[in-house]
């Protein structure tokens, strides 16, 4: 009953809700919360010292959850040839909406050396597209054995965090990639066995630490790896030496194309740190579009690989920077050739009614094209300021991505606000900036705003 009506709500007056939510986060910061305890004034001559601290004894389980609402506010535009790709007929509103509520839930039970942990999430969203769906997944889910500190065992659903950088992960080869627009975001894990043994010791070389990975395909377990049965299985070899971390992973399978990967990371000082990655692909397979529509395979060894840094000012000023080398990813002329496949596409469309030319670019936008991080070379910074003016619990962000290939690029503002424990409010908004056939410039959308308040217990 609830989600009827408030859905009848949304639909009736979307735009003065809307406004409504952001006017409301925008405003909350500017009232604070206030506690006040007290405590009865004691005085004593003399104070007894003398008794025992009881030992805190460790609960077998831990239990979280974050419960998320929030609003997305896209303004579409009309004229971008992703726009003419996936909407030839136009849209009756230029503004596109989206309600959410997130629910995740984390949770572990250990007992001796047998550990169970879990992290679910549930999203219900209502577009002016669709009405009100819901998506449910199991972001993790895996038994962990522990007979010694240093060894552990791990089968389930679990997520590899590979990879030194921020926004990219080129060495990760167990994991998703990072969503551009929340890097800090949890992500959805694999199904795999895996282990970890650390081995410390004096000397130059301080730890090294062995992680296999076994990684089934089937097509009810991790299908998207392949189509056939088959075992996925790689690892990684930590080393500390010299205060620099480093690992070094392989991947090896027969529909996936093997890997061989490098990363490291080191604090130059208490507030400077770099890092880096690298990953060779053999024997990868791009799908290059020529203005007509036929599909090429290229076919050879890629290099991806990272160089950041990441810096803390006496301010509290942070700084994150990266340049990411997709080896994978399109060259400029490669992408003008697919960007003027959707143009004569949607010309043929208006003029004669045929939607061939404009299909085939949708089928490939879908498997080759149409995602994140497409092309070849990318900076990203990230600039994050703690407190600023003394403001207590607020915290303003600026990230920007640019595509050094086309030089269209993105920039988000985001503010963050904890006016009490465990509430967050939380206000971004992303512009996508660039000319006519680049990757941001034809973007569906011009902007995105999302207002959302989370609340953690």
């Amino acid at each position: 009953m609830f989600f009827t009506r408030f859905s009848q709500f949304c639909c009736r007056d979307r735009k003065k809700y809307t406004f409504f939510l952001l006017w409301w986060l925008l405003v909350c910061p500017a009232i604070s919360l206030h506690g006040y305890a007290g405590a009865e004034d004691q005085t004593s001559d003399t104070l007894d010292l003398d008794f025992e601290i009881p030992e805190v004894e460790k609960k077998s389980y831990e239990f979280k959850a974050e419960l998320e609402i929030s609003e997305t506010v896209k303004g579409l535009d009309e004229d971008s040839l992703l726009f003419h790709q996936k909407y030839p007929n136009g849209v009756d509103d230029e503004t596109f909406y989206q309600t959410d509520l997130n629910l995740k839930v984390e949770g572990s039970y250990q007992v001796n050396i047998i550990k169970l942990y879990a992290r679910l999430k549930g999203n219900l969203y209502y577009n002016n597209e669709a009405d009100w769906e819901n998506d449910r997944r199991t972001e993790e889910a895996y038994l962990s054995l522990q007979p010694t500190p240093s060894i552990t065992f791990d089968a389930g659903k679990k997520v590899l965090k590979w990879g030194k950088g921020y926004a990219w992960n080129p060495a990760a080869f167990f994991s998703r990639p990072k969503d551009l627009d929340d890097p800090d975001a949890t992500l959805e894990g694999y199904y795999v066995v895996s282990g970890d043994f650390i081995k410390s010791m004096d000397g130059l070389l301080k730890t090294v630490a062995l992680t296999p990975v076994i990684l089934p395909v089937s097509r009810h377990v991790n299908d998207e790896w392949g189509s056939e049965k088959e075992i996925v299985w790689g690892s990684k070899i930590y080393f500390f030496t010299f205060n620099t971390d480093l690992d070094v992973m392989f991947l090896i399978g027969k529909e996936v194309k093997d890997r061989l990967g490098f990363d490291f990371s080191k604090n130059l000082s208490s507030n400077l740190e770099i890092h880096g990655e690298a990953a060779i692909v053999f024997d990868h397979i791009k799908h290059i579009a020529d203005q007509e529509g036929n599909l090429i395979e290229e076919k050879g060894d890629v290099l991806n690989f990272l160089a950041g840094v990441r810096y803390l000012t006496k301010n509290d000023t942070t700084f994150i920077f990266e340049y990411f080398r997709n080896g994978q990813g399109y060259t400029r002329d490669e992408m003008k050739d697919y960007f003027t496949l959707i143009e004569d596409g949607y010309q043929e469309y208006i003029s004669s009614g045929s939607m061939a030319k404009l299909a085939t670019s949708r089928k490939y936008g879908s498997q080759f094209y149409n995602k994140q991080t497409v092309m070849r070379d990318y900076l990203y910074l990230k600039v994050t300021q703690k407190e600023p003016f003394d403001i207590l619990y607020f915290t303003p962000s600026m990230a920007c991505i640019y595509n050094l290939n086309d030089k269209s690029s993105s920039i988000t503002p985001q503010i963050t606000y904890t006016p009490i424990t465990n509430l967050e409010l939380d206000l971004k908004a992303t512009f996508l900036l660039g000319k006519d056939y680049t990757e941001y410039g034809d973007k569906i959308n011009d902007y995105k705003i999302i207002a959302s308040v989370k609340y953690y217990f």
